[in-house]
């Protein structure tokens, strides 16, 4: 075999390495691609039939400080969507169940009364524009007007629903509004400042869908 002939075959043997790699990369960031949604496999034809995806949007973070937190300056609100969006591609009706919950990893927040008046609240209302007032680990209270479920010194996970129903035969989508309020008491709540709340949103398919 002579020298071009060897650098023929180099060049092609070096092509089909790269192009192998290229197929590979090609494949994994497709795979990444679709991580956040959870395809139902139909197991009699292995294709995918529908998809149940979520958006829970960004973690929840409240700060009091001097700047936005005192007498007469009112209370502090954050607000979030989170959806669960159902997507059918076969003719028939499916149902299919999800979680959504609270994650509270940080909360520095205290009781600045003696009577523990609730100084961080949780508001949740459902996707038939429902407010919820049973939260499994949190009591739903009113504090100075406002009502929601009493996080100020709460952390942990808390289930807010569970094997909660999705249902079409097209696509549908369940939007849950959420709103943490720092309550201002007009009381010396100088305990708190400096103190903040960080929370996390999540939804996740129930384990046996499909």
């Amino acid at each position: 075999m002579n020298r071009k002939t060897k650098t023929t075959l180099l060049i092609i043997y070096i092509l089909a390495i790269f192009s192998m790699v290229t197929s590979a990369t090609m494949a994994y960031f497709t795979y990444i691609k679709v991580s956040n949604v959870s395809p139902i496999i139909n197991t009699n034809t292995a294709t995918i039939m529908d998809w149940l995806i979520f958006d829970v949007g960004k973690p929840v973070y409240i700060l009091a400080n001097d700047a936005n937190f005192g007498k007469d300056m009112g209370s502090i609100t954050s607000s979030m969507q989170a959806s669960a969006t159902l997507k059918v591609e076969s003719a028939e009706s499916v149902t299919k169940t999800y979680y959504y919950n609270l994650e509270i990893p940080s909360n520095e927040f205290i009781y600045t009364t003696e009577d523990q008046q609730a100084e961080l609240l949780i508001k949740v209302t459902d996707p038939t524009g429902k407010e919820l007032t049973e939260i499994p680990g949190l009591e739903y209270v009113e504090s100075q007007g406002y009502q929601g479920f009493d996080i100020t010194t709460k952390n942990g996970d808390f289930y807010i629903v569970e094997n909660y129903k999705i249902s079409t035969n097209t696509i549908v989508e369940h939007k849950w509004q959420v709103e943490i309020i720092l309550v201002n008491l007009d009381t010396n709540q100088y305990m708190n400042i400096g103190n903040d709340f960080n929370g996390v949103l999540k939804m996740e398919s129930v384990k046996g869908n499909g």
